[in-house]
């Protein structure tokens, strides 16, 4: 997915389907929250590359296609729940951050930067394993 700030990356996929391994997905109860916590990482020193707000009809729109590709056999392991469920918070308004973190110090340090702000949970996306942060 291509973003509107210049260093959004592409949305984490694999196969068509969204995959974040060594990401830690971030969901607020607004976009302006999600935007407000995207900053107060890159101003703790995240990397602007390795951080990204997306705005709900973002999510929307990528986890709309990634249900079109849950049935296809190479995605048996797909965890159509969390897709389910963050399309529904979407829906409902929430804003997200997705940054990549692979190391488990980083991630647990990124929530402890934006609790404050509006955080409602945080998961990160490890090689077999969700790991709830918050």
């Amino acid at each position: 997915m291509r973003g509107t700030a210049k260093t959004k990356r592409i949305f984490p996929t694999s196969l068509g389907v969204f995959s974040p391994t060594g990401y830690v997905v971030m969901v607020f109860a607004t976009d302006g929250d999600a935007e407000r916590a995207r900053q107060a990482l890159i101003d703790n020193g995240f990397n602007e590359g390795d951080v990204a707000h997306y705005r709900n009809d973002e999510i929307t729109g990528e986890f709309e296609k990634s249900e079109q590709h849950v049935s296809d056999p190479v995605q048996l392991g797909q965890e159509v729940a969390k897709i389910q469920e963050y399309l529904a918070l979407a829906k409902e308004g929430c804003g997200f951050v997705v940054l990549h973190a692979p190391e488990e110090e980083a991630a647990k340090s990124a929530v402890e930067i934006v609790r404050p702000l509006g955080l409602k949970f945080a998961e990160k996306y490890n090689r077999f394993t969700i790991e709830e942060l918050e």
